[in-house]
């Protein structure tokens, strides 16, 4: 009986993942925009892109609705309190010193993306908005400040590098243009799990001494970003006008 059970299960389970595999659509392509850091060093500023990113980034197209995927993107993250335009770190932290940081970065993310709706639906290509989150890992320059009296501007020295773990989220929208290229544009911020994107808060117990005081939140980094990208696969004639 209990065979009996577990052969049933099994073929509705492959049933079903023949079905998905005849119904998946890919899309690969690339991704490029803007990005800027957010945290101790520089501008307040979430969403203020000063340096361009570019990558590429893949889709495996489960329904309409549902999607896996897939980026590696090589990113610079810069700032600088000369920058920054509130009376603290815009006035040299009441020591006229002044810190600054330009680190060199390769992101892989993974994430799920859904779109809960779209726009102009009853048209041959509608505007799909969708979001997506997931787990990534940035790898990327590790620094430090050295010590400093006052009355200077510091960059940060570059030691090593490390991997670190982030969050990326996101929301954007995309269509169909032509018959199968989807063009989309996207704010996706990313979430460090880590406080020293910019080397203020440096791992190294040799460089411990050198963390900044009374910093404790972790870094972001925020992607504005465009994808273009080719529709293949299985069934990818029969999604061209669809809301993928």
């Amino acid at each position: 009986m209990i065979f009996r059970i577990f052969t049933i299960l099994s073929s509705f389970f492959i049933l079903g993942l023949h079905t998905v595999a005849a119904q998946t659509t890919y899309d690969l392509g690339l991704y490029l925009g803007g990005v800027n850091y957010y945290g101790e060093i520089g501008k307040k500023a979430f969403v203020a892109p000063n340096r361009a990113f570019f990558g590429v980034i893949g889709k495996m197209n489960f329904t309409e609705s549902l999607s896996a995927r897939a980026s590696v993107t090589y990113l610079t993250l810069a700032d600088n309190d000369r920058d920054a335009n509130d009376g603290f770190r815009g006035n040299g932290r009441n020591q006229n010193l002044y810190y600054s940081f330009e680190h060199t970065n390769i992101e892989a993310a993974v994430a799920l993306e859904f779109v809960p709706f779209s726009f102009f639906k009853n048209k041959p290509n509608p505007i799909d908005f969708y979001i997506y989150g997931g787990v990534g890992a940035i790898y990327g320059d590790e620094g430090y400040y050295p010590l400093s009296n006052g009355f200077e501007d510091v960059e940060s020295v570059v030691y090593g590098t490390r991997t670190r773990l982030t969050l990326p989220m996101g929301a954007g929208f995309k269509t169909f243009v032509g018959r199968n290229f989807m063009l989309g544009i996207e704010l996706a911020p990313r979430y460090s799990l880590n406080d020293n994107l910019d080397g203020s808060f440096p791992d190294d117990e040799r460089v411990e001494a050198n963390r900044l005081p009374n910093f404790e939140n972790n870094d972001w980094y925020t992607f504005i970003g465009l994808t273009l990208t080719y529709r293949f696969g299985k069934g990818s004639d029969a999604y061209c006008d669809c809301t993928l």
